[in-house]
Parts: C-alpha cells; sequence; structure tokens
C-alpha cells in the first residue's frame, strides 16, 4: 500500500515502533533503490514489525527520489518514510529532519548502502539495550576491531589524524567524532537544539551532548567504501560527496569556536610564561647595568596581554554555561530552531 503522508497525514500507523532509523541521501540514483531495499531486509530480520526507515532526500538534482519512489510503490517492504527537500541543505539538517521525525525509542543514523557492515544498526541497538546507562554510542573503525578498506589512503589519513586531534581537544574517549553512524535514545538526542547544516553537524551534536553530561558508548566497525556492489549502472563511479580541503577548514573553524576556554587559556599561559622570561632578563640586565628597559617593557605589555586573555576565557566560561542552561530548557520538549518545511513526505508500508 503506498501512501503520501502530506496529504493523509493519519495514514501513518499508530504503532510506535522500538528502532527509527535515519538515511540521508543525495544525488545517489546508482545505487539509492537496491540499498534501501536491502536495508529493509536487514532491519526485518532484526527486528520484525518494530523498526521505521527514514529516507532523507537532501534535495537531489538526478533520478534518486523518483527512482527511489518507484521501487517502494512496486516492491510491498516497510514501513518506510521517504521525506524530500526541493534543495539541498546539506547533511546536518537532512538528519535532523530524520530525526525530528523519527517515532522509535532508539534512533540510529547511517548510510543506507552497508557500508558500515550489514549487522551495524543491531549491533548499535544491542549495545544500548545491553548498557542502559549510555544515552548514545558511536561506530568508530579507530577502536580495535574496526578498520577503514577501500578508502582513499588521504581520507583515511585525515580521518585518523582530525579524530585523534578532535579527541584530545574535546577531553572525549570517542574516537569517531566525525562519523554519522550512531545510535542515540529518542529523549536525547529530539530535544537537542543544533545549528550546524553540514558535516559539522556530528561535531556540534557529540560536543552539546558531552557538554550536558549524556554518555556515550563506542563500538569498533570495518568501513568500507561501495562502489558498484549496488549500483544501477556497474560501469559508474560513485563519487564521495566530502570535499577535503572545505572539510578540513570547516572543522578547525568548528573546533577553534566549540573549545574557545581552552584555546584561551593556553594562550594565556604561554604569553605569561614569555612575560616571565623577559621580566627575568630585565632584572638580570638591571643588576649588571645592561639596557633593560625594553626587556621590562616588552614583559609589561605580555602580562597585560595575559589578563586580558584570562578575562576572556572566564567570560567565555560563563557564556559556555549559559548555552548549556538554555540547551537544557529543550528538555523533555524540542524546539530546534533548524527545523524547516519539507516540500513533500512519502510514506510506505508493507501490505
Amino acid at each position: 500500500m503506498t501512501m503520501d503522508a502530506q496529504e493523509r497525514p493519519n495514514s501513518m500507523p499508530d504503532h510506535r515502533p522500538r528502532v527509527s532509523v535515519v538515511c540521508p541521501f543525495y544525488n545517489e540514483e546508482q545505487i539509492i533503490e537496491r540499498a534501501t531495499l536491502d536495508m529493509c531486509e536487514r532491519l526485518q530480520a532484526s527486528f520484525p514489525g518494530d523498526f521505521e526507515l527514514i529516507m532523507v532526500n537532501d534535495g537531489s538534482t538526478d533520478g534518486s527520489h523518483d527512482h527511489l519512489i518507484d521501487a517502494l510503490q512496486v516492491v510491498k517492504l516497510g514501513p518506510v518514510r521517504v521525506l524530500s527537500y526541493p534543495f539541498n541543505q546539506g547533511r546536518g539538517r537532512a538528519l535532523k529532519t530524520g530525526i525530528d521525525a523519527a517515532r522509535g525509542d532508539i534512533i540510529v543514523t547511517t548510510e543506507a548502502d552497508g557500508s558500515w557492515g550489514e549487522d551495524i544498526v543491531a549491533r548499535l541497538v544491542a549495545f544500548l539495550d545491553t548498557y542502559p546507562a549510555y544515552d548514545f554510542v558511536v561506530a568508530s573503525p579507530h577502536r580495535s576491531g574496526g578498520g577503514l578498506v577501500q578508502v582513499d589512503p588521504r581520507r583515511a589519513f585525515l580521518s585518523r589524524a582530525g579524530n585523534w586531534l578532535i579527541r584530545n581537544l574535546f577531553e572525549s574517549n570517542v574516537t569517531m567524532n566525525t562519523g554519522m553512524t550512531r545510535a542515540y535514545r529518542r529523549s536525547v538526542i529530539q530535544p537537542l537544539v543544533v545549528f550546524e547544516s553540514g558535516k559539522e553537524f556530528h561535531l556540534e551534536v557529540l560536543l552539546k551532548l558531552l557538554a550536558l553530561n549524556f554518555v556515550a558508548g563506542e563500538i569498533p566497525a570495518v568501513l568500507t567504501w561501495q562502489t558498484h556492489r549496488l549500483a544501477r549502472d556497474p560501469t559508474a563511479k560513485r563519487k564521495s560527496s566530502t570535499r577535503i580541503r572545505r572539510t578540513i577548514f570547516t572543522h578547525l573553524r568548528f573546533l577553534v569556536m566549540a573549545q574557545p576556554v581552552r584555546h584561551f587559556a593556553v594562550l594565556g599561559a604561554a604569553t605569561s610564561l614569555l612575560s616571565l622570561i623577559f621580566l627575568a632578563l630585565a632584572t638580570r640586565n638591571l643588576f649588571l647595568g645592561e639596557p633593560s628597559g625594553l626587556f621590562a617593557l616588552v614583559g609589561l605589555n605580555l602580562i597585560l596581554f595575559t589578563l586580558m586573555l584570562i578575562g576572556t576565557a572566564v567570560t567565555l566560561y560563563q557564556v559556555r554555561e549559559v548555552m548549556i542552561e538554555n540547551w537544557m530548557k529543550y528538555y523533555p520538549k524540542p524546539h530546534p530552531p533548524s527545523a524547516r518545511p519539507l516540500e513533500t513526505e512519502h510514506a510506505f508500508t508493507a501490505d
């Protein structure tokens, strides 16, 4: 049975599924049909009758949306919901849209093509079922037992190096901070206010959840770059949507803005040490009868600069505390400012 949820808003079943899986896509016409159908089959095997799959079309300009709708009208798998934007708004916006629409107690975000392993959804959900003290769990190729397969060496290096840097700046034990494949408890992720529309969404979500003292878990996983396995045309090459230079720049910008207190504190400590060195040199020269005014002047200016940095760090710390209080106001009622109206929503259920 095929339904257009925009025309028939009451056509979705009343049953609330235990698991919602959110998969954004953009210009994936080569694989979208097989990927979605395969995902449905895996979910049905793992959570029979107790799941929903939410596919979010982030303004695809190829035939992805139409191919998927046509396939779901022919093959009666479900329940599947297809949300669609009229133009591309970014992976982060697509994920938040799917998360806000999800009805399951556990919400999984991942790639539809099985690149994280065919059992990844079941493993993520099993982790949260087994360990109720954890609020969300991340799939990581950087944990022992995980790995990167057929991934461009440059991307693999940047992933390892970038996540090492982020982990140390965030003071977190999470080794995969930039990955999409995660599972959240609905009560944890839906109320979260998120502003980033691109791939920085993953960093923003992680930073805010950790700042709110939610507990993160992590499981090892193998990420395999898929090429022809699901393609309509086996000769077609699948392109990555990641632009390396842009990703590096935006992630560095986000890191600087996400942890300003630490950065200013480090700078303050460095300038304080330099000021002591210059003042020590000025004192030494004074006793030796050598010129000391320049050293003293530089040392005093560095002290003033240190005090300015310390003041900025204290101010930013207070601002961060106020921001955390504001984020908490959205629990338990979610009012995310990133919500924007959709162009269409199609819902499909099995007969």
